[in-house]
Order: C-alpha cells, then structure tokens, then sequence
C-alpha cells in the first residue's frame, strides 16, 4: 500500500482514518490515547494513514465523555531556572512512552501566579499536575481537590501535600552546605540568593540561619543579599560584601550561575579563593565541577526527582487511587567538596 501526504482538512475524521489502517475506529482511538495497548504493526498502519490524510487529533473534544485527554501539565516558576530543565525531561523519559505529553507553564513565582496559570489550563482537561510550588492559594487548593486528577509537588519536602511529593529538603540542604563552611573555620558566611526569592529561597534561608545558630555564629543581616540572577549580579553582589567594614570570609551562592559570576570577580579582583573568601554553590551543575578552582556545590538529583515524579504519576494514573492515599519520596541531596571551599 502506498501512501500521499496531502494537506491537512478540516474534513477528515477518525472514521477516515479506521478504514484506511484497515481497523475499527475504536481501536484508531486507543492508538491515540494509550499507544502502549495497541500492538506496534497496527500503530503504524494507523500512523501512516494520519499522514496520508493530514488528520488532526481533537484531545480536548475527544475527552468530552471521559473530562481527561493524555496531556500532563507542569507547573515551574519561569523558563530562567535552567536547572528544571533536567527534571522535566525525567517526567518526560518516562511518560511519553505511556502516551503521555507535557505541557509546560509557569507561575510567576507567586502563588497568585499559580493560580492564574491553572485556571487556563484546566480547560485543557489535564489528567495529571505537576507543581514545582509547594505553596497555594486557598482557591486553587480548593479547585485542584474538586478536578480530581494525580497531584504531584516536587519543589520541596512538605508535611502536607495536595496529593504525592517528591523531593528533598531545602532546609537541610542549606544547613548542610553553611555547616559545611562553618566547619572550616568562616566566621562571616554570607548567604546570596536570586532577588527577590521564592518560598523555596526562605526555607533555604531557615537551614542556613540555623546551621550559624548551631555553629555559634552570630547572625548578620547584611551578609542576606538579594542578587540580580546571572554573572554580572553575583559579582555586584560579591562587591558589595567585600567591603563590609567586616567584609565576608565565605558566600554560599544559591545556583551555580551565581557562584561561577563570584569566581570571575574574585579572578578579576585579585581575591584568592578559598584563601580570601570561600565559595560554595547549589545544584552542582558540570560549570561548577569544571572551572579553576572546582566550586563546592549541592548536588540535587534533579533528573531522578523529574523521573520518579513521572514514574509516581503513572501509577497513579493505573491505580486510580484517592488523592487521600499521599506519598512522599525523599531523594535527599548530595554535599561535593572541592576546592573553592
């Protein structure tokens, strides 16, 4: 059997397709929905007859009766945060495959924001959330409880949940690394944080305020800076603490990108490093392994933390269990010493 590829038409139907492939329309319909039950030579049979008459699936129309289509909506603060983008493609390595696809919003780092972005996309009929926020609204609580679908929270460890959570603790993390250069022997830690901040930057905030209380050190509000995100604010940033009448002895950078902006600084200003002031960074990406000298980073696993998320939400899916029946996955994190510290 040959095939054309003619121009999409607002004509054709589902029905076209069946006969074409040669199956019931029935079967082209689970094909679309769930690939995974369907066996691959007939899937390819309907594959090449969408081709040949440009037909487009209608997810959102085609769930009228069940109120779900195959899409999962995932909910991050803003495209800038790099460091998501190994998490989503965990989500994604696992439920594609299922038939599964993502689509992609952001929240404005607020939960006012949140709320805006999932009551336009609730219409969508997504059969799974994702929320990289741990913080709601009374209102989109209220309206993610009433949809019903798996809900997921992976921006930090929280006792209650909407639905699953899978993550690691921010607090602790944030302790670790500050006890980390307490243990150094810093007296003047400085913590330096993406302005204007999140809620994940305040709980990071507690772990590094409480790991100075247990190390005996003296909390000093001015060493708590809110920096522009890239290289040029660490730097601006890493200035401005330098010369404190007690200037900073050590800089825990919340991101790598800040962190690697505070060791061309230093470079440019003659500081040595650790030997002047000491740095330390969060997230461990392969910039903070790879520059003169390696930054001492946390290591979050964030392409696990996206594929158990994943893996979590298809089981949910399959099961069909209450959001009531909530999990909570800790992935911890991994403190890597190198020389910056």
């Amino acid at each position: 059997m040959s095939f054309s590829h003619p121009a999409s038409s607002p004509n054709v139907t589902m029905a076209d397709v069946a006969r074409i492939a040669g199956v019931s329309t029935i079967t082209v319909s689970r094909a679309l929905r769930a690939p995974q039950t369907v066996a691959p030579a007939t899937r390819e049979r309907i594959e090449q007859a969408i081709q040949q008459t440009g037909y487009v699936f209608d997810s959102v129309a085609g769930s009228l009766k069940s109120r779900r289509t195959n899409l999962v909506l995932v909910l991050i603060p803003s495209i800038m945060h790099s460091y998501l983008a190994h998490m989503i493609q965990g989500i994604s390595d696992v439920i594609s495959p299922r038939g599964l696809h993502l689509v992609l919003g952001t929240t404005e780092e607020t939960p006012e924001g949140e709320e805006r972005t999932i009551r336009a996309f609730l219409p969508l009929r997504p059969c799974a959330i994702l929320m990289h926020n741990t913080v709601h609204t009374a209102r989109t609580r209220e309206e993610l409880l009433r949809y019903g679908v798996p809900l997921i929270e992976t921006g930090d460890l929280i006792a209650e949940p909407l639905g699953h959570v899978v993550s690691y603790s921010n607090h602790e993390a944030a302790r670790a690394m500050t006890a980390h250069l307490a243990a150094t022997g810093r007296k003047r830690i400085a913590f330096i944080y993406r302005g204007p901040g999140n809620e994940r930057t305040w709980i990071r905030r507690s772990g590094y305020r409480q790991a100075l209380a247990d190390a005996g050190l003296t909390f000093a509000p001015e060493l708590e800076v809110a920096a522009e995100p890239g290289f040029a604010g660490a730097a601006t940033a890493l200035r401005y603490l330098m010369g404190l009448a007690q200037p900073a002895d050590a800089g825990f950078f919340v991101g790598d990108d800040l962190a690697a902006g505070a060791m061309i600084e230093c470079q440019r200003q003659g500081w040595s490093v650790p030997g002047r002031i000491a740095v330390a960074a969060y997230d461990d990406s392969e910039l903070a392994a790879h520059v003169d000298p390696g930054i001492t980073s946390l290591r979050i696993p964030r392409y696990e933390l996206g594929r158990q998320a994943g893996e979590l939400l298809l089981e949910s899916l399959e099961s069909g269990a209450p959001l009531s029946d909530s999990r909570s996955i800790d992935l911890g994190f991994t403190l890597n010493v190198r020389q910056s510290t």
